[in-house]
Order: C-alpha cells, then structure tokens, then sequence
C-alpha cells in the first residue's frame, strides 16, 4: 500500500468576491493531481484564523518527490490553473515541501476533515516518543487524521507541522481541554518554539 511521504502546502490570497469561484478551481486542479499526478491525497479549504485568515490551502501527498515535479506539469496543463490564476483575484503566499514524519492515528478516516488545526514550532529532535504519548487523547476526542511533518523549504525550513483534522470545532475544544489537563503535553510545549496555530475549514 502506497504510503505519504512528501507533501506540498500552497497558500493563497483570495478575493473575497471571488473565493467561491476559485474554490470551484481548486477542486478541478485537486481532481487532476489525483488522477495526472499520482498524488494520493488532495484536500483543499480555507484558513478561517491567524493573519493569513481568508487565504485558499492545498494539500497534496505524495510517496515520492518525483511526485511533486508531475504535479507542476499539471499545473502548467491545467484549465483550472490557468483560470485561477490569470483571474487576477489570487496570489500564491507560499508554497512548501513537507517530509511526513512517523507519526499517525491508530485508526485515521477516509472522510474529508470538516475543519482542521495547524501547529508550527520549533524543535532540535522530533520528539516522536513524546508525541505518540499524547496521540490517544487527541483520537480519544474525536481527531480524524493526523499528519506530522518536518518543513523542507521557504523561511520555516527544519520547522515542524502538525496538521490534526476533526469533524466539529466541538471536537477541536474537547482535543484541546484533554491536553491541558495532560502533563505529558504541558512538558512537551514547555520544550518547544510554538509560533504557529491556525484552523482550516475543508472544502474538499
């Protein structure tokens, strides 16, 4: 079975007139990198918080880089591509390579995410031990997925992501009361340069 090693995040400005629009691009362009590009996984939404609120996100997985150089031929062959961004109404923020790390739910859906909730910070090892220690409770509490990844390139390059998607902001507030109650969690942070924490509302 095919596993996510490599991903590429793309953020984006967006018009606000034109959002639904380009929405409706983003998930043709997601389509065409499943099918053209051999990305395994394609979800796409908008950051609802934080100083990048309203921009569009794409998320793509792929088990290789070679991967990601197949997804830029589709963008150069896309119509949805094309349209989005000689609308004039978006420009791209940045654009990242992420390293998937060892680290996942024990029993992750198939289902699309209703929202999501990024975690930047700064941190000399992974810290993979400590981490799969606290996994339960974000499972426990209604997590969906879970992806954990190492930045690869652009101005955060050897930061960390964790990207945790859930079916409610109820289940976002249950996750996040459980870790403050945790030790294990408040000595993990106490470790750490958190500088980062934004929620995503998926589209697709």
């Amino acid at each position: 079975m095919s596993e996510i090693r490599y991903m590429m995040a793309t953020s984006a400005a967006c018009a606000s007139s034109y959002l639904d629009q380009a929405l409706k691009h983003v998930g043709g362009l997601a389509d065409e990198l499943i099918k053209s590009a051999g990305a395994l996984v394609a979800r796409y939404g908008v950051i609802s918080t934080g100083e990048q609120a309203g921009n569009i996100v794409l998320f793509q997985g792929y088990e290789a880089l070679s991967g990601i150089e197949s997804a830029f031929d589709v963008y150069g062959k896309s119509s949805d591509y094309q349209a989005i961004m000689s609308s004039g109404k978006v420009k791209v923020a940045l654009r990242n390579i992420l390293k998937m790390e060892a680290l996942q739910l024990q029993n992750p859906s198939a289902e699309v995410p209703a929202y999501g909730v990024l975690t930047r910070w700064g941190s000399a090892d992974l810290m993979l031990d400590r981490m799969r220690d606290i996994v339960p409770l974000f499972e426990e509490n209604g997590a969906m997925i879970m992806r954990y990844s190492t930045i690869m390139t652009g101005s955060d390059v050897g930061r960390r992501l964790l990207g945790v998607g859930y079916p409610s902001m109820d289940a976002i507030e249950k996750t996040y009361d459980a870790l403050r109650s945790s030790k294990d969690y408040k000595a993990m942070v106490g470790d750490i340069e958190l500088d980062w924490r934004n929620i995503v509302k998926f589209v697709g």
